[in-house]
């Protein structure tokens, strides 16, 4: 593994696990094996790296990744966005850092404004990514057109509060909420 990509997995560990303020370039060298100056010539700074992390994450995440609109078929439309989605909690479940990374992420969005615009970005692009795939199905004939921009915003909803409960060790039945919810979607 290359110093950058050590560096990015070191700062995505101390990052979820202590916080930004609590996480310092210092502890990232030290933990990497490096220098601190030896950062510097990767990341100019502190707010470089966290952006950097934040970019990563984000092309990690991105709507494509779980739901591949390519794989839904008017056969398999259902069954494939409730599989999509299971595969999705199942990672951010087995992932805690990730979702304490999210969190921190969210923290510096009220912080910084380069940040704030990137995680409403995000949440953007599932907004997107649902209501353009909800739209195909509509065009496979499995789904109604009706209330489509809700139904889309309400799988945003879903997919990131699932994420936040799991985050505080809330136990709900996240598999069945999300097969409910997506049955109720076919109607």
């Amino acid at each position: 593994m290359h110093t950058y990509e050590q560096i990015l997995e070191t700062a995505y560990m101390l990052f979820a696990r202590n916080g930004y303020e609590k996480t310092s370039l210092s502890m990232i060298a030290k933990e990497v094996g490096i220098s601190k100056p030896a950062i510097y010539y990767h990341f100019p700074s502190k707010e470089a790296l966290f952006t950097a992390l934040l970019d990563a994450v984000c092309e990690e995440i991105r709507f494509e990744k779980y739901f591949n609109p390519a794989e839904f078929t008017a056969d398999n439309f259902t069954e494939k966005l409730i599989s999509c989605g299971l595969k999705m909690i199942q990672d951010q479940r087995e992932n805690t850092e990730y979702s304490l990374l999210m969190k921190e992420f969210m923290i510096q969005s009220t912080r910084d404004h380069q940040i704030l615009i990137t995680v409403q970005g995000v949440i953007e692009s599932y907004l997107k990514g649902f209501e353009n795939l909800l739209r195909y199905g509509v065009s496979l004939g499995v789904l109604s057109e009706e209330g489509i921009r809700t139904k889309a915003e309400m799988l945003t909803l879903a997919i990131d509060q699932m994420d936040n409960y799991m985050t505080l060790g809330i136990q709900l039945d996240y598999e069945g909420l999300w097969r409910h919810l997506v049955s109720q979607i076919n109607r």
